[in-house]
């Protein structure tokens, strides 16, 4: 009687001996601060933006007036409003702040002008939201929460994104205004700035067809 033999497939010590070893905590730290830490520093101010806005107008228990025509965004009264002037108002609000980014991104003067047109951004989302609490207070927050709040997401999101590139543009604008940068690293700013800023754009429009789409949806309701 013939026994039958089974080769099992044995680890290899090799493929144990080459794997890499867990990295440290700080440097893994600062690996994701490198790719990740712009963003994350204008997401905080247009977070920082919002509190602010928010807390000051709740505080002041006041509606600033004109803010329909001082914010440009979505309606923050329930008044009817067609769909085309829902996205309308909301697209323009939007790439306007995208539109001035890439302005500042073509100075030297970006640098703190970007950080600062990101947190009054937030700050305006952030009057708006305590804008429609004091007026209306449980309704204006359900409003807020139910119709504004995901485009306001996305439209931030796309400015979030823009603003890294557009830091990095204004920097080699500075840089070759001192001399340190040549020619051909100014272009490949500009070229992603461009690339990017569509990106961005594709975003707001989404943005702006899921504000409408909610109004239409829920906005109506209230």
């Amino acid at each position: 009687m013939k026994s039958i033999v089974i080769a099992l497939p044995q680890p290899s010590v090799n493929a144990d001996a080459e794997s890499e070893p867990p990295r440290p905590m700080g440097e893994r730290i600062s690996s994701f601060l490198r790719q990740y830490g712009a963003a994350l520093f204008f997401l905080i101010l247009l977070i920082s933006g919002m509190i602010v806005g928010a807390v000051r107008t709740s505080a002041a228990q006041a509606v600033p007036g004109k803010i329909d025509e001082f914010f440009a965004s979505l309606p923050v009264t329930f008044e009817k409003k067609t769909p085309i002037a829902v996205f309308s108002d909301s697209f323009s609000a939007s790439f306007i702040f995208a539109a001035a980014l890439c302005f500042l991104a073509l100075t030297p003067a970006g640098l703190p002008s970007i950080p600062a047109l990101v947190f009054f951004r937030g700050y305006e989302y952030g009057v708006v939201a305590g804008c429609l609490c004091v007026q209306y207070g449980f309704r204006g927050l359900a409003y807020f929460l139910s119709v504004i709040l995901a485009g306001a997401f996305l439209a931030s999101l796309s400015l979030v994104y823009l603003s890294q590139f557009c830091l990095q543009c204004s920097g080699a604008m500075l840089l070759a205004a001192a001399g340190h940068a040549g020619g051909r690293a100014l272009r490949d700013k500009f070229r992603d700035l461009i690339m990017n800023a569509a990106y961005a754009i594709i975003l707001i429009v989404f943005a702006s067809l899921t504000d409408t789409v909610l109004y239409l949806l829920i906005g109506r309701l209230f």
